[in-house]
C-alpha cells in the first residue's frame, strides 16, 4: 500500500490554512490535507461511503470560514486539539514512519472535532469510515465505471463522466428528456435508472453544474432546506458528484412515487399543456404545502431595499483591468463592497477605480470575466456591489469561488445605467429612453414613469415587511408538477433567510414572461394590451375573471399569486412594498434573452408599471385607502380585441 509521510501532510496543511488567512494548523486542516493526497487512503475511503472529498473540503471551510487577511503571530503553531491527534498518530505508527493512515485514524478515534462534526452532520457514520480505513487493502485509485448511457440529450464527456460515478452500481442509465426552463445555465435532466439485473428504478431528476454552484447548492439544502420540506416532495439525495478533475458537478433529486406514476414536468411545460385553471391550483397548493416551513414562519423585517433587491440588477461596473499602478490620477475612485457607489451614478465610464476587499462569486474563463460581489454567502447583501472585471487572464489564474481579492484597478468601461439602457434599445422601443415618462400605448392606462430612471430610488427605498427562508430563485423551470399533480421544488442554491415577497414577485415576473407573453398579439400594441388588464389587476378589478381571451385568462394566475402575496404583507394593503420588488425583478427578467422580445417588452413595461404603483399605490379591491393620488382618466373596459 502506498505511504505518504506526515511531512507532506503538514505541507498541505499550513497551504490550507494560508489559503483561509488562519495561519494555525488545526485538525480541520490536516483532514483537507488528507483529502488533497492524490490516490490516497481518505479519498478511496470516503468514496467507498458514497462522500464525495471535494464536497467534504467545501463543507468543512463552510464551517469553519475565513479570517481578515492579517498576521497576529509567526509560524503556524498547532492547536492543542491538533497536537493531540498527531501524538496519537505517531503512537498508531509505533516503530513505522507515521503515514496517512495513522493520521486519518487518529481523527476519527479522537472522535469531537470540527472534521467529526461535519461528516456526522453529512450522515456519516465515523466508526463505519474507522472500520473500512483500518481494514483497506485495496488499490488506492478507484476509476469511474463505465455505466452506459442512452437517450436523446447530448453530454460532454464531463457530463458523462459525473453521471457515470452518480449511477455507478446500475447497468444503464437511461435519459428520457432534458426539463425546461431553467436560466443559470444548469442541465436538468429526467433519468431511469436501470439495475444490473434489468430491474427499473423510480425516475430521478439529475442537476449537472458548474462544480461549485453543484457543491454551494447542496451545502445552501443541508443548511436551510433538509428537514423541511414535506415528505412526499423532492429531496436531494446521497452527495454531491464532483469528481477531482472535472469542471462539471451533479446532483440528485429523488421523489416519492411508483414506477407506473406520469414523470414529472417542470410548471413551465405544465402551464404550455394544461388547463390554465390548473395553474393557479398549483400555484395555490405550492403555497399551502411549503408555507408553514417557508413563507409563514416570519418575523417582521425593515431594510433597505437594495439589501434585498440589488443583485438582481446587473454589475454595477463593469471594468477592464489595468496594472499601470504608477502615476495614478488624484481622481482615482477607490470602492469597498456595500457602499452607496454602487445605487448611485456618482461613478462614469472612463473613469478609474480600486476594488478593495471584493469577494469572488464565479469566473468565466471562456469571456475573462472576474464576477465580484461583497461577500461569499447566499443573503442578498452579500450579493450586491457586484462588478464584473475583465482582462484577469481569468483561464491562467487561481481565482476560486469565496476567495477575497486585496485589491484590482482598472477603468470603468460600463455603468449599470449603460446596460440597462441598451438592453432596452435592443426592445426597438416606439419611445425616448431618456425622457421621465412613457406615453401611454392603452386607451385606461396613464403615461407610465421610466424604470430605468427610478432604479436609484427604488434601491433606496426603506421596506417594512417580512422576513422567511425562501426559495430564492422561485421561476417556472424550479417548479415541477409530480405523479400526483403535486408541486416540487428544485434548486436550492440561493435558498435562505430573505424578505418574503421575493419569491412570488419572482413567480408572477416568470408567469408574465414565459407564459402571458406567448399568448400575446405580437408587438407592442399586443404588449400595451396586456399592461392594460394588469393595470385593472392593481385596482383590484375582476376584467381577468370575465374576459374570454387567452390572455386574460393566463393572467388569473397572476391573480393567484396576488391573493398569497396579500397574506404575506408586512403592513395590510401596503402594495407599494410588493410593487418595489416586481419593478427590480422585471428589470432582471428583461435581460432573459432565451425569451422572445415581446415578453423582454412585457418585463419592461410592467416594470415601468409597477413604479407607478410605487408612487401612487393602492390598495387592491378598488379602493386607495392610504394614498390621497386620484386620476381623472376615463377608466373604461378594455375588450378583446383592444388586446
Amino acid at each position: 500500500m502506498k505511504t505518504i509521510g506526515l511531512q507532506n501532510i503538514e505541507t498541505l496543511a499550513r497551504q490550507e490554512s494560508a489559503k483561509l488567512h488562519h495561519y494555525f494548523i488545526g485538525v480541520e486542516h490536516l483532514f483537507i490535507a488528507l483529502t488533497q493526497l492524490k490516490g490516497g487512503l481518505t479519498a478511496a475511503v470516503l468514496e467507498h461511503h458514497g462522500l464525495s472529498p471535494r464536497f467534504v473540503r467545501y463543507s468543512i471551510r463552510e464551517t469553519i470560514g475565513r479570517y481578515e487577511d492579517r498576521r497576529f503571530w509567526p509560524g503556524f503553531p498547532q492547536t492543542p486539539r491538533a497536537d493531540h491527534v498527531l501524538q496519537m498518530a505517531r503512537a498508531q505508527a509505533g516503530d513505522r514512519t507515521s503515514s496517512e493512515s495513522d493520521m486519518l485514524l487518529a481523527i476519527l478515534d479522537e472522535g469531537d472535532s470540527v472534521v467529526v462534526r461535519v461528516l456526522r452532520e453529512m450522515g456519516a457514520n465515523t466508526n463505519d469510515l474507522r472500520r473500512t480505513a483500518a481494514n483497506w487493502s485495496a488499490p488506492l485509485e478507484p476509476q469511474a465505471p463505465e455505466v452506459p448511457i442512452t437517450g436523446p440529450v447530448a453530454l460532454s464527456d464531463d457530463q458523462r463522466q459525473v453521471l457515470q460515478l452518480m449511477f455507478r452500481d446500475y447497468g444503464e442509465v437511461v435519459i428520457i428528456r432534458e426539463l425546461t426552463g431553467g436560466y443559470s445555465g444548469a442541465q436538468v435532466l429526467l433519468v431511469r435508472p436501470v439495475r444490473v439485473d434489468g430491474r427499473i428504478d423510480a425516475p430521478v431528476v439529475v442537476k449537472l453544474d458548474d462544480r461549485y454552484a453543484v457543491l454551494y447548492e447542496r451545502r445552501r439544502y443541508d443548511l436551510h432546506v433538509k428537514g423541511t420540506l414535506p415528505s412526499t416532495t423532492a429531496h436531494l439525495v446521497d452527495a454531491p458528484v464532483v469528481p477531482d478533475k472535472c469542471a462539471v458537478g451533479g446532483l440528485k433529486y429523488t421523489f416519492v412515487g411508483k414506477l407506473e406514476d406520469t414523470e414529472p414536468v417542470s410548471l413551465r411545460e405544465f402551464a404550455v399543456k394544461n388547463d390554465l385553471q390548473q395553474l393557479s391550483d398549483l400555484i395555490r397548493s405550492l403555497y399551502d404545502v411549503f408555507g408553514p416551513a417557508w413563507w409563514t414562519q416570519r418575523k417582521p423585517y425593515r431594510f433597505g431595499t437594495w439589501r434585498e433587491y440589488e443583485h438582481v440588477l446587473p454589475p454595477a461596473l463593469v471594468v477592464e483591468a489595468t496594472f499601470d499602478d504608477q502615476n495614478q490620477s488624484a481622481s482615482i475612485h477607490t470602492l469597498s463592497p456595500l457602499g452607496t457607489w454602487s445605487r448611485t451614478d456618482q461613478i462614469m465610464a472612463g473613469e478609474r477605480v480600486v476594488l478593495n476587499g471584493f469577494t469572488v462569486q464565479k469566473t468565466d474563463a471562456a469571456r475573462d470575466v472576474l464576477y465580484l460581489a461583497a461577500g461569499a454567502q447566499p443573503e442578498a447583501i452579500n450579493r450586491s456591489s457586484k462588478v464584473e472585471v475583465r482582462g484577469l487572464d481569468v483561464a491562467n489564474s487561481k481565482y476560486y469561488r469565496g476567495e477575497v481579492i486585496a485589491h484590482i484597478t482598472g477603468r470603468v468601461v460600463r455603468t449599470r445605467d449603460d446596460l440597462l439602457l441598451r438592453s432596452v434599445q435592443s426592445l426597438e422601443p416606439e419611445f425616448d429612453l431618456r425622457s421621465d415618462r412613457i406615453p401611454s400605448g392603452h386607451d385606461t392606462v396613464a403615461d407610465l414613469p421610466n424604470p430605468l430612471l427610478a432604479v436609484p430610488q427604488l434601491l433606496d427605498r426603506q421596506i417594512s415587511g417580512f422576513l422567511s427562508m425562501i426559495h430564492g430563485d422561485l421561476h417556472l423551470g424550479n417548479i415541477l408538477v409530480g405523479p400526483r399533480s403535486d408541486p416540487w421544488l428544485i434548486d436550492f442554491g440561493w435558498t435562505r433567510e430573505g424578505h418574503t415577497l421575493f419569491d412570488w414577485a419572482m413567480l408572477e415576473a416568470s408567469l408574465l414572461v414565459e407564459v402571458v407573453a406567448r399568448l400575446m398579439p405580437p408587438g407592442w400594441s399586443g404588449v400595451w394590451g396586456t399592461i392594460g388588464l394588469l393595470d385593472s389587476i392593481n385596482r383590484g378589478e375582476d376584467r381577468v375573471f370575465r374576459e374570454k381571451h387567452e390572455v386574460a385568462r393566463a393572467l388569473t394566475a397572476v391573480v393567484t399569486v396576488r391573493d398569497i402575496v396579500r397574506d404575506c404583507l408586512g403592513i395590510p394593503d401596503r402594495w407599494d412594498e410588493y410593487h418595489v420588488a416586481l419593478a427590480l425583478i422585471m428589470l432582471r427578467l428583461m435581460g432573459w434573452r432565451s425569451e422572445g422580445i415581446d415578453a423582454q417588452r412585457l418585463a419592461f413595461l410592467v416594470s415601468a408599471l409597477s413604479v407607478s404603483e410605487t408612487q401612487t399605490p393602492s390598495q387592491i379591491g378598488g379602493q386607495r385607502s392610504w394614498s390621497e393620488t386620484t386620476t381623472d382618466m376615463d377608466r373604461t373596459e378594455v375588450k378583446p380585441d383592444d388586446l
